[in-house]
């Protein structure tokens, strides 16, 4: 019996996941791992930044020097107006971890807090761009090319606060799905969950790929390291995570 996932409202689409930060403590090491064993098309764009593009899915970016105790991923969220919004996130109890600047070649990027403490990117370097939609590849829905980002999790210490924070400001439909989740969909792009039961796995981003078992065994033999065993739900689809050569931990979805 296939499964089929909850129908979660497809959001307005005007505020999609544009851009995903991966930490790299070691910039050449992270771009030869997701390069070779993902796809990605890294581009180098500084000592501590490199882009990445991604087979599917929104864009990427290798960042080295993050603070201590900064989380492995961000998620950029496209806007018109950066500073307009970072205003709208403060007014709506979220707080300024960096202020908006403008960075070459990339755009206006600015970071926030959301009321519990996980942070998120704005960006406006990707508004002019339609995203179709990315749906969770499991059941029946669409399969994304692997190597693709096609899902994140994000934590939220209440997911019913999560969802009012979310909607209100960026338009994402929500739905609670399992105890401790609460499903997101943008409307574009990738969506995901708000889990409530990890405060220390702030933000993962899964990777889809055709076999999540031999891939496991691909990043291993790169360098990378399997965190436990994959995990499949019948009917669903098999998910597994893994820390990179530098220690970021990222999920994986396949069939």
């Amino acid at each position: 019996m296939e499964f089929e996932m909850p129908k979660v409202p497809r959001g307005s689409g005007e505020h999609p996941i544009a851009l995903v930060v991966v930490s790299a403590k070691d910039l050449a090491a992270a771009s030869k791992f997701y390069s070779k064993l993902f796809g990605w098309q890294v581009h180098p764009m500084s000592a501590e930044l490199a882009g990445a593009v991604p087979p599917a899915g929104p864009t990427a970016a290798l960042r080295s020097n993050v603070p201590a105790g900064f989380p492995g991923i961000v998620p950029y969220i496209a806007v018109r107006d950066v500073d307009a919004m970072l205003a709208r996130v403060v007014a709506a109890g979220g707080t300024v971890e960096r202020a908006a600047r403008s960075v070459p070649m990339v755009g206006k990027l600015a970071l926030f807090k959301d009321p519990a403490g996980t942070i998120y990117g704005l960006t406006d370097s990707a508004v002019a761009r339609r995203t179709p939609p990315m749906p969770m590849p499991v059941g029946s829905n669409p399969r994304p090319p692997a190597g693709a980002i096609c899902q994140l999790e994000m934590y939220a210490a209440d997911g019913a606060a999560a969802a009012r924070f979310f909607g209100e400001l960026f338009g994402w439909g929500t739905l609670p799905t399992m105890p401790q989740y609460v499903a997101f969909d943008p409307g574009a792009g990738p969506g995901g969950v708000f889990q409530s039961h990890t405060p220390s796995m702030p933000a993962v981003a899964y990777i889809y790929t055709g076999d999540v078992e031999a891939k496991l065994a691909e990043i291993e033999a790169a360098g990378g390291q399997r965190m436990g065993e994959p995990m499949r739900m019948p009917g669903s689809g098999c998910f597994g995570y893994f820390q990179d050569p530098s220690g970021t931990s990222m999920g994986l979805i396949g069939p």
